[in-house]
């Protein structure tokens, strides 16, 4: 019975560290949704379980749908699907288990949108390191501050470049979010 074939190839693969234990559980998971839905003649070969793969996802998908989302249903899927490739290509020959070297998955590390947004507020413009530069830091309010870096040889030209800023900062500002102050 192909379905405690997989089973049993889950498990030695999981005992022989070729699967992960949360690896070996999802993939127990998806098999069991799939097993669900076999009629006995898919449950008693390979080759009629993959024929017939399409038609018995339809099956998952229509009796889960409402339970479960479509990215789920693809993710069950793919590890069904992934399975019995793995059991094709090292569950019928012991030797080729032995020999499986699964490639270790990196994990990339999950960056907060917090620790996101500060790392693209420090990467702002870069001065060369050799500009002479005067650097002003004025605070707005509380944790809020603006951060002016200006050349210190800055001619009335670029001193009037700014202040046209300034003005259009006070034109686009929205009207004062203080509670004391409901109107101006």
């Amino acid at each position: 019975m192909i379905m405690k074939d997989l089973e049993d190839f889950i498990n030695a693969a999981e005992k022989s560290r070729k699967y992960p234990r949360s690896t070996a559980a999802a993939k127990r998971s998806a098999l069991r949704l799939f097993g669900a839905e076999l009629n006995d003649y898919e449950a008693q070969s390979l080759d009629s379980f993959e024929k017939n793969f399409e038609q018995i996802y339809q099956e998952v998908v229509n009796k889960n749908k409402a339970n479960m989302s479509a990215s789920s249903l693809i993710t069950y899927k793919r590890r069904v699907s992934g399975l019995i490739k793995d059991y094709k290509n090292y569950g019928l020959d012991p030797t080729k288990m032995a020999n499986w070297n699964r490639p270790l998955r990196k994990v990339s590390e999950k960056v907060s949108n917090s620790k996101r947004n500060e790392q693209e507020a420090h990467q702002g413009i870069e001065l060369p390191k050799d500009a002479n530069m005067a650097r002003f830091e004025l605070p707005l309010r509380e944790g809020v501050k603006a951060i002016i870096s200006v050349p210190s040889d800055m001619t009335k030209e670029e001193v009037g470049k700014i202040k046209k800023y300034v003005d259009f900062l006070e034109s686009i500002s929205s009207v004062s979010k203080n509670p004391d102050n409901h109107a101006q």
